[in-house]
């Protein structure tokens, strides 16, 4: 049985007064890739953010790797192993994809650097940064300005970044918002080797249905900040609240 990474126990966030979490609770095990889809305003941006620790949650707790992470910032969950990418790009668009992708590297080595000469600290930086631009087929970029790249090589550098950090479990949102078929056939394709090769355990919230029923191991769907359906994806078009509340269709 897969060991369960992350949890979320009765989340509930609110905005003066507007509800945005209502009683969220799921898991995620080791290995899956988990969806969480529903419609604009359903609240899945809020509840990465919860996970993440941008926002605090005014009930609830979030546990990663049997810990409860109350309390703890984004930087102290990022190097216990909890990565994030964002819907709007995050890149220091003056930067090269090289030093962008070297920030989030950083973070892989920064238990031993106390023990390490400066020149090999930078020296295992450089190299894990370059390990993951090779990865994503990035490395001809490396020394061009993030900003300078084309929309959909922007969101692979920062999906770069943000494995150049070694977590154990990705947040991704919207990966593939704005990109060509191909590039988003692309990117999920080097999703799922890094989930493969790389052990990184994935959830996206993503809205393009095709690709989570076809890619995911298991959906989250919330409606208003609710939790309409967690299971299989076969489960998500035979879902009743589901069809009403995302698929447009009365059940």
């Amino acid at each position: 049985m897969s060991k369960v990474l992350l949890e979320a126990h009765d989340l509930h966030l609110s905005f003066r007064g507007v509800k945005a979490l209502v009683g969220v609770s799921f898991s995620v095990s080791e290995g899956d890739l988990f969806a969480v889809i529903g419609p604009n305003g359903a609240g899945k941006t809020s509840l990465l953010n919860v996970l993440s620790g941008l926002y605090k949650p005014q009930q609830g707790r979030v546990v990663f790797l049997g810990e409860d992470l109350a309390g703890q910032s984004p930087q102290q969950r990022v190097r216990k192993g909890l990565g994030r990418t964002f819907q709007n790009l995050e890149l220091f668009r003056g930067m090269t994809v090289l030093d962008n992708v070297k920030l989030g590297a950083e973070l892989a080595v920064g238990g031993y650097t106390d023990l390490m000469p400066k020149a090999q600290i930078e020296w295992k930086i450089r190299h894990h940064a370059e390990e993951v631009l090779d990865y994503l087929h990035l490395s001809p970029y490396r020394h061009v300005p993030a900003g300078a790249l084309p929309y959909g090589l922007q969101k692979r550098v920062e999906v770069a970044r943000a494995l150049a950090g070694r977590p154990k479990l990705l947040l991704l949102d919207e990966p593939m918002a704005g990109l060509s078929l191909e590039e988003k056939q692309d990117l999920a394709r080097f999703l799922l080797d890094a989930r493969r090769e790389w052990g990184v355990t994935l959830v996206l919230v993503e809205h393009d249905l095709k690709a989570v029923l076809e890619l995911s191991t298991g959906v989250l769907v919330m409606s208003y900040g609710e939790v309409l359906y967690q299971g299989a994806p076969a489960g998500v078009r035979e879902n009743p609240r589901v069809a009403e509340a995302y698929l447009g269709r009365s059940a």
